[in-house]
């Protein structure tokens, strides 16, 4: 144990301390209980209230594939009565145009982390670097959980002495895999909805921030929405300037 680089000589320590007092281990196991009790009763209501909720999402979604075409229709009769045909349709293009432009960003985001993954694993001599980067890809789809995957080799990599090979490693995660999905996804988003890049940035970390995962639908849908109602907006004020400067024209 005592060759493993940086945590050798600690657990070396460690140990040589419970042969001293067996009952030292029982002692620290109790202070770590009694000192994360409460986090660790937070994480398992965590987990639990988000097992339900995605129960609850896939009963949701089963019943939106079945009647969703039938649902959609009914709100977009109920919404022509109040704003008109041409405005609600030119809503619903932004909306449905922007939740498709999301699952494009989420799965090329995944696809580009999983690619530079791999070649960070290829390079730092992992073992089955394509049987990683494939991992890799997998967990891409589940914002914020890519990072495990090379914080996770990077430590093995540490742990087998190859220090050199891990800092790279890590350093390669922080930096291109990690920041290559906030851009990936927010460029996605802006071709398929045509809402400048920045306001998709915004609009997709403001979202997280505000939402949590959802809003990672949601403040695209919110922008798209806002970007409709003010390029109608412009577009009324540019049809009523030039009808009156034609009425002007026609009066004298």
């Amino acid at each position: 144990m005592g060759q493993i680089p940086y945590l050798g000589p600690k657990i070396v320590d460690f140990v040589a301390e419970i042969e001293r007092d067996p009952n030292l281990i029982n002692a620290e196991i109790r202070e770590l209980l009694n000192q994360y009790s409460g986090q660790m009763t937070d994480i398992m209501g965590g987990v639990g209230r988000n097992i339900v909720k995605l129960g609850l999402s896939m009963v949701t979604l089963y019943f939106m594939f079945v009647d969703g075409e039938r649902v959609a229709a009914q709100v977009t009769r109920m919404l022509q009565q109040f704003f008109g045909d041409e405005r609600v349709k030119h809503y619903v293009d932004a909306i449905g145009s922007t939740v498709k432009g999301v699952v494009y960003g989420i799965v090329l985001a995944a696809l580009a982390q999983g690619t530079l993954a791999g070649i960070g694993y290829w390079v730092s001599g992992l073992p089955a670097p394509l049987l990683f980067a494939a991992l890799t890809f997998m967990v891409g789809l589940i914002p914020f959980v890519v990072p495990f995957m090379w914080i996770g080799a990077s430590l093995w990599l540490l742990l087998t002495g190859q220090t050199v090979a891990a800092i790279g490693l890590f350093l390669w995660g922080a930096t291109a895999v990690s920041w290559v999905d906030n851009i990936v996804r927010p460029l996605v988003i802006s071709g398929a909805s045509r809402i400048p890049f920045l306001l998709v940035l915004f609009g997709v970390l403001g979202g997280l921030a505000a939402f949590g995962l959802v809003g990672l639908f949601i403040g695209p849908v919110i922008l798209a929405v806002l970007m409709a109602i003010w390029r109608e907006w412009l577009s009324e004020k540019r049809a009523a300037a030039e009808e009156g400067e034609q009425h002007d024209i026609h009066s004298a």
